[in-house]
């Protein structure tokens, strides 16, 4: 570790040490750490750029290209000092958010290339648009839908909303569940049955939190009776007396999975 790094590390060392009740997920380290952070974060986005560059004229060379599907997504983002929070695990943007970008061949999808489309997407939909590109039939387990349906302009029975959840992992009170269609987002954290509401066209950053404004009581009911209708087949565990359990235990596999495969 060079000179710069291990100053850099004692320096917010130093700051930890100082801002007892700050962690290093938590807290409020200076403009000099984020901008640290996320010029390392940058830097390895350049990276990822340069060698998806490079696969892309490999195809080129080798002709295959326009008979290639290429999708370019990510398994979560990171805080970076926004709303004094860090690492991921988080429903905000910054964390949940990821990108989705398809480029499609044109010797097998004649379609307009360059869209921008506004329906909400996840990872779930990802094998099944490879699956729908190589023609073949999505199985019935199989969750998620084929995001080439909305390139072909077929998104009249396309999902209103996306679900996001993540269990306890690194401390004890990360259980949480959002809904999300682009527009709003809600939060529900099972600890102690906080709710939260963004709108994130007037709000992208989520700096204000509707769930407590008189003003936004229906829009607020409305999403957590979405979350209700979404969990309830989970049993009563989860929705109780219709409405969301609190305090319910920490779950880190489906109730299905197999033990025995790991």
């Amino acid at each position: 570790m060079g000179r710069w790094a291990q100053d850099r590390f004692g320096n917010l060392r130093k700051k930890w040490d100082e801002q007892k009740r700050q962690t290093s997920t938590v807290g409020n380290f200076g403009s000099e750490a984020v901008r640290a952070a996320r010029t390392g974060y940058f830097a390895a986005i350049t990276h990822i750029d340069e060698q998806v560059g490079r696969l892309v004229e490999g195809l080129k060379k080798r002709g295959d290209l326009e008979n290639t599907l290429i999708c370019f997504t990510a398994d979560h983002g990171d805080m970076m000092g926004d709303n004094y929070l860090w690492r991921k695990t988080y429903a905000y943007e910054p964390s949940a958010r990821v990108p989705m970008i398809v480029r499609w061949g044109e010797r097998f999808l004649r379609a307009r290339r360059g869209q921008v489309l506004s329906q909400v997407v996840e990872l779930r939909d990802v094998l099944p648009t490879f699956l729908d590109a190589a023609g073949i039939a999505v199985p019935e387990p199989v969750e998620g839908e084929s995001m080439l349906q909305l390139v072909r302009g077929r998104n009249q029975d396309w999902r209103e909303f996306i679900d996001l959840e993540h269990a306890d992992c690194y401390r004890g009170h990360e259980r949480w569940n959002a809904l999300t269609d682009g527009e709003w987002k809600y939060i529900y954290f099972a600890p102690r049955g906080r709710e939260q509401l963004f709108n994130l066209d007037d709000d992208p950053y989520e700096l204000r939190d509707l769930a407590g404004e008189p003003a936004y009581a229906q829009e607020l009911a409305r999403w957590r009776n979405r979350m209700i209708a979404h969990l309830k087949c989970r049993g009563p565990e989860w929705v109780k007396d219709n409405d969301l359990v609190v305090g319910r235990k920490n779950l880190m596999h489906s109730p299905n999975f197999n033990q025995g495969t790991i």
